[in-house]
């Protein structure tokens, strides 16, 4: 009888004791919420500065082969226009520029005469030359590659632009930025043929165009 009472009690107690242990909850893994990247917020992108070209210190040269031997140059002084750019590579320079015809300079008054007249520029009848950037590609850092509208001699024709940001620094009414800008026109596309069949290959059809540019940021009122 002893040994039939003490097998049930040694069944009990293991029993007893696991009946006193709480179940322990399984853990329940937690979603935890996952930070979304920042979206622009086009109203922090940072506002283009509303620049003002220098004319004392823009200037626009152009090249032309003179009787198939030399690259004759000569330039336009006093450039003028403006700038629209935020200072840094976040959106491309947006440049208007005006050359005014009777301002060439080739260091020859009777040349200048001549380029002004009805066989070339014909300032008269076209006072001036216009360049407008309508878009820009970024190909580096501070370089662009520009499209615009250029006008010329009475014709509006897209070109393209190299454009490359040659420096910030800080002039009488602020940030002070320049630009170098490269094209290379064909004038008879522009109506200006004289030299290229009559009289036969005096002046090249291809001219070279390299534009200086300084601007000035403009105070607000």
């Amino acid at each position: 009888m002893r040994t039939l009472i003490l097998v049930p009690s040694l069944i009990a107690v293991p029993v007893l004791a696991l009946a006193a242990i709480e179940p322990t909850a399984a853990p329940i893994a937690v979603m935890q919420p996952v930070a979304l990247a920042a979206q622009p917020d086009p109203a922090a992108q940072p506002a283009a500065a509303a620049m003002t070209l220098d004319p004392v210190h823009s200037m626009a040269l152009f090249r032309i082969q003179h009787l198939e031997a030399g690259q004759f140059w000569g330039r336009f002084n006093g450039v003028e226009g403006s700038v629209s750019w935020p200072l840094d590579d976040a959106s491309a320079p947006m440049i208007k520029a005006i050359a005014k015809v009777e301002r060439v300079d080739t260091g020859s008054e009777k040349l200048d005469g001549n380029l002004k007249g009805p066989n070339f520029f014909n300032a008269k009848e076209f006072p001036e030359i216009a360049f407008t950037t309508t878009a820009g590609t970024r190909v580096g850092e501070r370089h662009w590659t520009l499209t615009g509208d250029l006008s010329l001699h009475g014709v509006t024709k897209p070109v393209t632009v190299d454009c490359v940001v040659t420096g910030v620094g800080k002039g009488p009414t602020g940030k002070k930025v320049g630009f170098e800008c490269q094209l290379t026109i064909k004038r008879s596309e522009f109506g200006m043929t004289w030299g290229i069949e009559k009289p036969p290959k005096a002046l090249g059809d291809e001219v070279k165009l390299v534009i200086g540019l300084e601007a000035d940021e403009t105070k607000a009122e």
